[in-house]
Order: structure tokens, then C-alpha cells, then sequence
């Protein structure tokens, strides 16, 4: 059920809310409307966000091992995120 460009291992930049601007990772898919999302710092794996997609702007950036780590139900660690984002440019 993924919509074009937001699917999961998908680095998004918010667009609407106290998080906008921000970069996050798409870790799982709710509905059609909405995705959990993470950044590995005050979003974890643990506590993810619940986000509308009208909210978030896809980026060209896809990340294939924490995606296929995802859809193989393996752990991911917080680590694992933030060094993904940081390499991006993130350090909020």
C-alpha cells in the first residue's frame, strides 16, 4: 500500500508541524494517509512518529539495507538511523 515516493527506508523532510523541516526515515506504513517515521534521536525506533503524508516531502535519498533490515523484520538500531541522516547533512 505504498504511495509513489513514500515507502519504507524513504528519508522525507517535513512540511507542516513542530518538525518542519526536519529529516526523518519512513520506518513503516499505517494507511494511505499516514507512515511512522524516525530520526534516530527524539523520534526512535521505539517512540516513532505518526505522520500524514500531505505533511512530508519525499527526497531522492533511499536507504536499502535499513529497508530490506525492515521488510525481513530484523532489528535496526537509533545508531543505525542517525548515521544515515548526519552523513545527509542532519545534525538537529
Amino acid at each position: 500500500m505504498e504511495q509513489e515516493g513514500f515507502e519504507i527506508g524513504r528519508i522525507v523532510k517535513a512540511t507542516a508541524g513542530r518538525e518542519s523541516g526536519k529529516l526523518f526515515m519512513i520506518v513503516g506504513i499505517i494507511d494511505e494517509n499516514h507512515v511512522w517515521l524516525v530520526n534516530g534521536k527524539n523520534r526512535t525506533i521505539d517512540k516513532p512518529k505518526k505522520k500524514k503524508l500531505k505533511h512530508l516531502k519525499p527526497t531522492e535519498e533511499l536507504d536499502y539495507q535499513i529497508r530490506e533490515k525492515i521488510l525481513g523484520n530484523r532489528q535496526i538500531f537509533d545508531s543505525e538511523i542517525r548515521k544515515i541522516l548526519e552523513a545527509l547533512g542532519y545534525n538537529d
